[in-house]
C-alpha cells in the first residue's frame, strides 16, 4: 500500500495472525554490523504510538551515527589499562609516528596477533589488564601466536614480540602508574632468529633499473639506483621525499640532499671530489629522465597528471621488470639499499663513514645493513696474512741477532754451562716457548 508522508524511517508493518496490523522498527543491517546495539523493537498496533516511538528510535540511531565520527578519549573508555588499550595508546604515540608508512601495517598486524589470542575464560589477551601480564604468560602467548592458519609462523611471532616489547616501553614512560616497570616481553627466548635480508649487487641494481626503463617505468628505475647509491629508504623515494630541488640545488650545487624520515636525519651527500664525479652512472641516468613534477620519482600514469607510486604498484612493476631481466627474486628496491650499504663494507669504510653516508644514528643499526661478503673475508684474510708474515720476519731478525751474540752457533738456543741438566732443559723450554709465541 502507499505509505503516508509522515511514515518514519525503518518502521515496518506486518499482518498478524488475527488479521490486524502490527508495527516494528528495524535498523539498517549496516548499522548493526557496525556495532549498533538495538536490533529492533515491536511498536505495537497503534499507528500514532508507533510513529512516535519510531521517531525516538531514529533520533537515537542518528546520535549514535554522529558519535561514531567523533574521536573518543581513549583514557576514558572501558578498555583503559588493558593490553588492547596499551597497544592502541602506542599507535597514537609520537614514537609510532616515527615508524615508516610502509612498516605501520606490519606493526598493526603484529599487535593484533597478540590481542586476538584467546584465553581460558573466553576472553582474548587484548581484554586482559596489562598488570596481569607476566613473563610466563608472554611465553604462552608467544607459543600461541606461532600457530597460524597455514602452519607455524615463527617469523611473524618474533615480530609480534618485538613490537609489543617496544610498545610496552613507550606507554610505560607515558603512564608509569598504569603500566608496570618490568616489561614481560623482554627476555623471551625466541626460536629461529631474524635472517639477514639479501643484498643486491651493483650489477643487479643497474640491471633492474634498465629493465624498469624498458617496461615504461624509468622513474622507478631511478628509485632503484637512488636506494643503492644514495642509500635512501624505498618508501621515502617512492613517497616523493627526494625532489629535483634536492639534487644539485641552488644552495648546494655539488650535493644532493637526502632526507631519512625514519631517523629524521638529513644527509648532504657530496657528488664531486676534486672535479671527479662520485656517482657518474646515477647522474647519467637522471639526465635522461623527463621532469614530471617536483619529486624525482613519479609515475606518468594513463589518466590524469603524474603522481607518486603506491608501494603496491611499485612492487608489482619491480616484479615484472625483475622477471624480464632474469634477476633473482630477492632483487627489490629494499635489496638495492642493502646492496649499497654492503658495498660500503666492501670498500672497508669505518663505521663512522658508513653512518655519515647512510644517516643511521647508531653503529648497531648500521651494522644490520652491511652484509658479510666474500670480498670482505678475502681482504680480512689477506690483511691477517700480511700481519703474520711481517711478525715472522721480525722474529727471524731477532733470533739471528741473538745467535750472533752467543757462542757462534747460528740459530741455536744456548744453555749456560753453570746450570744442571734439569735446569738447562727448563731454560731451553722457556726460550722455545717465547719463539713460538712470537710466531
Amino acid at each position: 500500500m502507499r505509505r503516508p508522508l509522515d511514515w518514519p524511517r525503518y518502521m515496518k508493518e506486518r499482518r498478524l495472525a488475527d488479521g490486524s496490523v502490527g508495527y516494528y522498527w528495524v535498523p539498517h543491517e549496516r548499522d548493526i554490523a557496525a556495532g549498533f546495539t538495538l536490533l529492533g523493537e515491536a511498536l505495537g498496533r497503534s499507528y500514532a504510538d508507533a510513529i512516535a516511538r519510531a521517531a525516538e528510535l531514529n533520533v537515537h540511531l542518528d546520535s549514535w551515527r554522529a558519535e561514531r565520527g567523533q574521536p573518543k578519549e581513549l583514557d576514558l573508555s572501558a578498555r583503559y589499562g588493558t593490553v588492547a588499550w596499551l597497544f592502541e595508546r602506542y599507535r597514537r604515540s609520537a614514537a609510532y609516528e616515527r615508524v615508516s608508512e610502509r612498516t605501520r601495517p606490519e606493526y598493526v598486524r603484529a599487535l593484533n596477533r597478540i590481542e586476538d589470542v584467546p584465553t581460558k575464560d573466553g576472553r582474548t589477551v587484548g581484554a586482559l589488564s596489562a598488570q596481569s601480564i607476566t613473563p610466563r604468560a608472554v611465553d604462552k602467548i608467544y607459543a600461541a601466536v606461532q600457530e597460524g592458519p597455514r602452519g607455524k609462523r615463527v617469523r611473524q611471532a618474533n615480530i609480534s614480540i618485538n613490537v609489543a616489547r617496544r610498545a610496552w616501553d613507550v606507554v610505560r614512560r607515558l603512564y608509569p602508574k598504569t603500566v608496570p616497570i618490568d616489561n614481560p616481553f623482554k627476555g623471551v627466548l625466541k626460536e629461529g632468529g631474524t635472517k639477514a635480508k639479501p643484498a643486491a649487487a651493483r650489477a643487479e641494481a643497474y640491471a633492474l633499473a634498465e629493465a624498469l626503463k624498458s617496461i615504461g617505468e624509468p622513474h622507478l628505475g631511478a628509485a632503484a639506483l637512488i636506494c643503492f647509491e644514495w642509500l635512501q629508504r624505498p618508501e621515502n623515494v617512492i613517497g616523493g621525499k627526494i625532489t629535483w630541488g634536492d639534487y644539485r640545488g641552488e644552495s648546494h650545487p655539488k650535493h644532493v640532499r637526502i632526507f631519512h624520515h625514519k631517523t629524521g636525519e638529513v644527509v648532504m651527500q657530496p657528488l664531486e671530489d676534486q672535479e671527479r664525479l662520485l656517482y657518474p652512472e646515477l647522474e647519467a641516468y637522471l639526465a635522461t629522465l623527463p621532469r614530471l613534477g617536483t619529486p624525482i620519482v613519479l609515475t606518468a600514469g594513463q589518466r590524469g597528471p603524474a603522481r607518486p607510486y603506491s608501494m603496491t604498484f611499485a612492487a608489482a612493476r619491480v616484479r615484472k621488470a625483475r622477471k624480464l631481466a632474469g634477476l633473482a627474486e630477492y632483487v627489490t628496491l629494499d635489496a638495492c639499499r642493502h646492496g649499497g650499504m654492503t658495498e660500503l663494507g666492501d670498500a672497508e669504510l669505518a663505521e663512522q663513514g658508513v653512518m655519515a653516508l647512510s644517516g643511521h644514528r647508531t653503529p648497531r643499526a648500521a651494522r644490520l645493513y652491511v652484509k658479510r661478503t666474500e670480498h670482505q673475508r678475502q681482504r680480512a684474510a689477506a690483511k691477517r696474512r700480511a700481519w703474520v708474515e711481517q711478525n715472522e720476519t721480525s722474529a727471524r731478525v731477532e733470533m739471528d741477532g741473538e745467535s750472533k751474540s752467543g757462542n757462534g752457533t747460528k740459530g741455536s738456543a744456548q744453555v749456560p754451562e753453570n746450570v744442571g741438566a734439569g735446569e738447562g732443559n727448563r731454560t731451553l723450554d722457556t726460550q722455545l716457548g717465547k719463539l713460538m709465541f712470537c710466531h
